[in-house]
């Protein structure tokens, strides 16, 4: 059995030794024991630390980020954005709360003539999104790890989120600011607390049951236009 990390650095001084060629030791352990360990704990380290700092976000957010489900994403871009295609080429989606890409991706392939504005304020998902970009880059979306309240949304034709109520009756007011009146907002799972969904649709998916449909009402004031 490999020896700790902790009990390597415990042996005994007079166990030390080093031997050059393929019989290398620290300590009386191979070296290429020691590297394993180290790199074991280097990565709980990071693993760690990711679910720490995801932790802490979930406070600051108010919600973790979690993956919309497979029936519910499929419906989204099929059933119902497929008679809206012609409509957003050209045009911009938002996604508030991208998590880890599993929509953001998806929307941006499914829609390749439109550019997708993706935001997450959450580190390790939008790190996460930010390496599957540098991997299999999609030349229309665009990833920000920025507070989607604090940012500019005129312009966009089609919000797509999956969001807590509490968090969708704060981003109301701020969507019926800036957006176009009559703009798409779909909502995974949650209800938008104020507003009347032009149609509620409900999946066999005990874990995004169904999937509202509004459209912004009102006027809308003047707002600056969303970052590239």
């Amino acid at each position: 059995m490999a020896p700790s990390f902790i009990g390597v650095f415990f042996v005994l001084p007079e166990s030390f030794q080093w031997h050059g060629g393929d019989g290398v030791s620290f300590f009386g352990f191979p070296i290429g024991v020691i590297l394993s360990v180290l790199f074991e704990y280097v990565l709980l380290g990071v693993v760690v630390s990711g679910v720490a700092v995801s932790l802490i976000y979930c406070v600051v957010t108010g919600i973790s980020p979690i993956p919309s489900s497979s029936p519910s994403r499929a419906f989204i871009l099929g059933d119902l954005l497929g008679e809206c295609a012609p409509d957003l080429m050209g045009a911009a989606i938002g996604e508030l709360g991208a998590g880890w890409g599993t929509m953001a991706f998806p929307l941006s392939a499914r829609f390749p003539g439109t550019k997708v504005l993706a935001y997450e304020l959450s580190p390790v998902p939008w790190l996460f999104m930010w390496l599957r970009q540098g991997l299999f880059r999609r030349r229309n979306l665009r990833i920000h790890r920025r507070n989607f309240l604090k940012e500019p949304l005129s312009g966009l034709s089609l919000v797509v989120c999956y969001l807590h109520s509490e968090c969708l009756e704060k981003l109301r007011p701020k969507m019926e600011a800036e957006l176009a009146p009559g703009t798409l907002v779909i909502s995974n799972t949650f209800d938008i607390p104020g507003w009347e969904p032009d149609a509620v649709h409900k999946l066999d998916d005990s874990f995004c049951p169904q999937v509202y449909v509004y459209r912004v009402p009102g006027a809308t004031l003047n707002a600056p236009a969303p970052v590239e």
